[in-house]
């Protein structure tokens, strides 16, 4: 279950999230055209996103979160808004510039042979970057003071929604990593090394309030928002959460 930590499933790992922010509360939802059936539950981005899948494997990013009560599926045309439990702040101070990040579903396919005798990997599973389950469209985020007015993200520098960069369940949620990462980063990379490039991040897509514009194109200075919005407009998204970014005292980009 999402909501549901195992012990035994992350009881070698260190997790160190603090004061989280994610969503409270869903103000629209449309599932669009091609949405997954049954992936419709809108309360599945509520709260953390997932850390273990509905077998209790710790979800990482060879293994992200699949289940019906951890993902809301979005198909072309479809939309959601959503509101965070505290203000996303504009931070000077945020890692990478990033304020905000949504989780999906997103993968990294392993390239090592499989064993059907031992039903195991061969060897250390590695990738060479390549994403399953990956929004193969476009997304446009957008974000609000009021949940009236709204201000798209710069799509020359918003990323898609549910592509890079997939989730590690055990690392914290609060963290981004370097937004300027790239599938080809992660070839030939077993999951301890993709660890040291997220460097204590549990991966997803980051967000910047310094892109938000308005309707003419023209920048918007906002200090904070409480709300977010993702609408797909090809291909389809699988979003599992989203978290606004800590910023402890002392850390700068």
């Amino acid at each position: 279950m999402k909501k549901i930590v195992s012990l035994l499933a992350i009881a070698s790992v260190v997790v160190t999230t603090s004061a989280a922010n994610f969503a409270v509360s869903v103000l629209e939802y449309q599932p669009g055209t091609g949405a997954a059936p049954g992936f419709t539950n809108t309360a599945t981005v509520l709260g953390e996103p997932s850390r273990v899948n509905p077998f209790a494997d710790a979800t990482e990013p060879f293994n992200p979160a699949y289940g019906r009560d951890q993902l809301l599926s979005l198909g072309a045309g479809g939309s959601l808004t959503v509101r965070l439990a505290a203000p996303v702040l504009n931070h000077p101070h945020n890692r990478f510039g990033v304020d905000f990040i949504i989780y999906g579903n997103s993968g990294f396919i392993i390239t090592n042979d499989f064993d059907l005798e031992t039903f195991s990997w061969i060897g250390t599973p590695a990738t060479d970057g390549a994403l399953f389950g990956a929004n193969s469209g476009q997304t446009r985020v957008s974000v609000s003071r009021d949940g009236v007015t709204f201000y798209e993200l710069d799509p020359a520098r918003a990323p898609t929604a549910d592509v890079l960069l997939p989730t590690d369940g055990a690392a914290d949620f609060s963290t981004p990593a370097d937004p300027e990462l790239t599938q080809a980063d992660f070839s030939g990379l077993t999951l301890e090394q993709i660890r040291v490039l997220y460097h204590g991040s549990a991966g997803g897509a980051g967000y910047d309030l310094e892109w938000a514009r308005d309707i003419a194109g023209n920048p918007v200075r906002l200090s904070a928002v409480n709300f977010i919005r993702v609408e797909v407009l090809s291909g389809k998204a699988e979003v599992d959460g989203f978290s606004g970014v800590f910023n402890p005292p002392g850390r700068s980009r």
